[in-house]
């Protein structure tokens, strides 16, 4: 569920939804060039808080950070959530960064600081391209969920509309009111099939990013999510970029049709290459460098640099032995060996 919940937050997070086949009619990008690095929100579930705070936008991407604690080791009553992350969150269970592709709604990478190490979140796990892709709404008065017992057939209904507490800064607020957009997931094979997600926007700060209560419900699954806290100006304890993982390579050397084909596994932003043969024979280790042409599978990290047979023909001697050395074109700090040592023949 823990998946869920970031996703239905980074679902509501203004990126560019040109690509969809159909815009919402509520503007995410809007409150995107409104929000800020440092707004951040505070949940509760199943007695553990969660903190997601912006850590920074650009026009290019979008870095989160959220920090999971149980609910014993932190006293609402006194507690400065910007201090307690600088302090690096006393107690905490989990601390995430997620950076996200503002162009194509996509999640680029998960870093778990906690774990000191990468998440890899599989597609059942990601809902945000559909999220973001999922016309909303906005209910009228008379949609909305009301107080109180529903009125006898014949009777005029006055109840006032329900909202859900809204607190800032530890501070709650006095009869806030709230704008509800709602969307009907699409039949995915998942619990969320045909439900219908409402989300609450605080009418006081349009352009906070995130909502304040979330609920999806249907015949067969109802969920609610309650915001207990929210506000700006938190920093993070870390600094720099999001850690990225190195590339890796899959197979062997094959040859396919008088041509051969590497396969390696990259994340997707890594675009470019430059490739090279170590060759082993040499007293001197000479590094060749092996023109390429690379090509992605549909889905997913898996991706082939494909060679010619001439060309390497040209490049490498008849008996030597050689190792691969891949660097990607975007950070050449990378240098990747593989563990495949050929002979060539």
């Amino acid at each position: 569920m823990r998946t869920i919940l970031f996703s239905l937050f980074l679902s509501l997070l203004p990126l560019d939804l040109s690509y969809c086949a159909e815009v919402p009619e509520f503007s995410l990008k809007q409150k995107y060039q409104k929000a800020h690095a440092g707004d951040f929100i505070v949940t509760e579930q199943d007695h553990t808080y969660s903190l997601l705070f912006i850590r920074e936008i650009t026009a290019d991407h979008l870095l989160l950070e959220e920090i999971a604690a149980p609910d014993t080791q932190i006293d609402l009553n006194t507690i400065v959530w910007s201090d307690w992350v600088k302090a690096k969150a006393p107690g905490h269970t989990s601390w995430t960064l997620y950076e996200i592709d503002a162009l194509s709604g996509s999640l680029i990478e998960a870093f778990s600081y906690s774990k000191r190490g990468w998440l890899y979140l599989d597609e059942t796990q990601q809902f945000l391209s559909k999220l973001l892709c999922l016309p909303l709404t906005k209910l009228s008065d008379a949609e909305r969920r009301k107080i109180g017992p529903q009125p006898q057939s014949n009777e005029q209904d006055r109840r006032a509309v329900w909202n859900p507490p809204l607190t800032v800064e530890g501070k709650k607020q006095p009869k806030p009111q709230f704008d509800v957009w709602k969307g009907v997931w699409p039949e995915d094979g998942t619990q969320m099939g045909k439900c219908n997600v409402e989300l609450y926007f605080s009418k006081a700060d349009p352009a906070f990013p995130f909502p304040y209560w979330i609920e999806i419900k249907s015949p067969h699954y109802a969920f609610k999510l309650r915001s207990i806290d929210s506000g700006s100006g938190i920093a993070s304890a870390y600094t720099g970029a999001i850690p990225h993982r190195p590339p890796q390579f899959a197979s062997p050397l094959q040859k396919i049709e008088g041509a051969y084909r590497l396969s390696i596994n990259s994340p997707l932003y890594y675009q470019t290459f430059h490739l090279y043969a170590i060759d082993l024979s040499d007293p001197v280790r000479k590094t060749i460098p092996i023109p390429h042409q690379l090509k992605r599978e549909a889905k997913g990290e898996k991706a082939f640099l494909h060679l010619s047979e001439e060309s390497l023909s040209a490049r490498l001697t008849s008996g030597h032995r050689y190792q691969w050395v891949l660097i990607p074109e975007e950070d050449g700090r990378v240098y990747v060996e593989s563990d495949e040592v050929f002979v060539w023949k």
